[in-house]
């Protein structure tokens, strides 16, 4: 007889037909922001603190702030691990938010097996439990240290205090705070990361863009970037700079002495995030000594998100960091993408809205609706053209079967004068060639002349002999052709014989 399967089994069963990978999550901003998780699984083991320094300028005071992470020794430095263990904390903290409009704590995390699956980790024991285990362990004994670094949303300023992102970890079958048993695993909050969640200081990312980056470094760029793509919105300018020295801070990662090593260490991640359209650009600048300047132009990814942020929710506050003077990088269009904001004009789209379209969408997409608008009954073209490109609509069945037999009708045409083409290219070759034999039998004696017209006569079909006994002196241009026809036939006969030689028109 069968043992019936123990009850967390089934629970665990029932979890895993309940999760489903959210495409969104709801992210702190301070920690987008700052770094918490080291990236380099090489020197994380001796990693006991991440130090961040620099100096903002908040109104007309230039002012240095302090973000430092410091770790516990015995429990070691949050990695790349506790940082993906971190991210479906933030699953289950979005669910929250979403179904009460607030988190509270204990904040309840479900079972060990619910978080494994939520990381999309497939080989599940009690091998990768113990690693979350210690993960919310290390992550509870790291402390914060913020000079005018973390924002509070609800209190409109930077904090001066030390803190930790999570406050208490009770496990499950362990005592809680009020003496009862923890009947699953709970998760307490730090004070100041659950004020910033409930004034909804947060901005959503793409989760599954995230974990599709093969970079580490590519997705905490993806975190920075995305936030201050944001501020851009109230700016007058299309990119941001850092510098370099201040990135690797941010990132972190260890900083190169030279310029070369540094592109080798960045420029791998500013390439997928430029191929998968979160950057339209980066840039180096190498006349900044030796602190180089590194810039970025937000892509059609990241001014997709920028504009689906709702603002009540996500509001940074405004600040400049002191930088030299941005140099200017203009992207220049190209004579095709010039083309395309000419029509878009032409369509009474906005100049400056048009080259937004065309560095940031499809050139194919743009052409097809600049023609596709035409088939709709929008009363406002230009506004439904810039809304149709942006989020990439289906054009118009209407202008696709026109397309579609146009198309057709260009192919049959290419076809038809291919043919014409072929044909002409064969009669130019056929006139060279009878131009040839004629000037060969023009150079032959009277008698060979003779003896060549006689056998061209003998191998006339029945209707031309007719017709040449008919006519006798008086021949016609049609009996004078196939005459003639006959007559190069004969010599090109003579010539494949040997009888001519086709050089020089001598008979041998």
């Amino acid at each position: 007889m069968k043992k019936p399967k123990k009850t967390t089994e089934l629970v665990e069963r029932k979890e895993n037909q309940e999760i489903s990978l959210p495409k969104t999550i709801n992210s702190e901003v301070n920690l987008l922001v700052f770094p918490f998780f080291a990236l380099d699984k090489k020197t994380v083991k001796k990693r006991l603190e991440t130090e961040y320094r620099d100096v903002v300028k908040r109104g007309n005071q230039k002012i240095e702030i302090l973000w430092n992470v410091s770790a516990n020794p015995k429990y070691g430095y949050p990695g790349l691990f506790d940082r993906e263990v971190h991210k479906a904390i933030e699953q289950v903290i979005t669910e929250t938010l979403k179904r009460n409009a607030k988190a509270e704590n204990p904040i309840c995390l479900g079972s060990l097996y619910n978080l494994c699956k939520k990381m999309g980790i497939k080989k599940l024991g009690g091998t990768e439990y113990k690693k979350i285990k210690k993960a919310l362990e290390r992550i509870r004994m790291t402390g914060i240290k913020s000079k005018g670094a973390f924002y509070s949303k609800e209190k409109k300023e930077w904090i001066e205090d030390v803190f930790g992102l999570y406050d208490r970890v009770v496990f499950k079958g362990k005592t809680l705070p009020n003496g009862g048993i923890a009947d699953t695993n709970y998760l307490f909050l730090g004070s100041w990361y659950l004020q910033s969640l409930n004034s909804f200081y947060i901005k959503p990312i793409d989760y599954v863009y995230l974990q599709n980056l093969k970079s580490k470094i590519a997705s905490r760029l993806y975190e920075i970037l995305g936030v201050k793509f944001y501020g851009l919105m109230k700016k007058r300018q299309d990119f941001i700079c850092y510098r370099y020295s201040k990135l690797c801070q941010l990132l972190p990662i260890t900083s190169h002495k030279y310029l070369s090593d540094a592109k080798r260490q960045l420029n791998p991640a500013h390439k997928e995030l430029q191929d998968t359209g979160f950057l339209f650009n980066y840039d180096w600048d190498e006349d900044a000594g030796k602190n180089w300047l590194v810039y970025y132009w937000p892509g059609g990814r990241a001014k997709k998100e920028m504009r689906k942020v709702k603002t009540e929710f996500f509001a940074p506050p405004m600040e400049e960091e002191v930088l030299p003077l941005p140099k200017e990088k203009p992207q220049p269009l190209g004579k095709s993408q010039i083309g395309l904001v000419n029509q878009l004009v032409a369509l009474n789209v906005s100049e400056i809205t048009a080259k937004d379209l065309v560095k940031d969408s499809s050139q194919e997409a743009i052409k097809k609706w600049i023609k596709g608008i035409h088939y709709t009954k929008a009363k406002d073209k230009a506004a439904y053209l810039v809304k149709a490109i942006k989020e990439g609509w289906q054009v118009p069945e209407e202008y696709l079967r026109k397309e579609g037999e146009e198309k057709k009708r260009k192919e049959k045409e290419k076809a038809r004068l291919t043919k014409e083409n072929k044909e002409k290219e064969q009669r130019k070759k056929e006139k060279k060639e009878a131009e040839k034999l004629d000037k060969i039998y023009n150079s032959l004696t009277s008698l060979k002349k003779k003896e060549i017209r006689e056998q061209a006569i003998k191998k006339l079909p029945p209707f031309w002999k007719e017709r040449l006994m008919k006519e006798k002196g008086k021949l016609s241009k049609l009996t004078k052709a196939a005459l003639q026809d006959e007559r190069r036939e004969m010599i090109k006969g003579w010539i494949t014989s040997g009888k001519i030689d086709r050089r020089n028109g001598e008979v041998l």
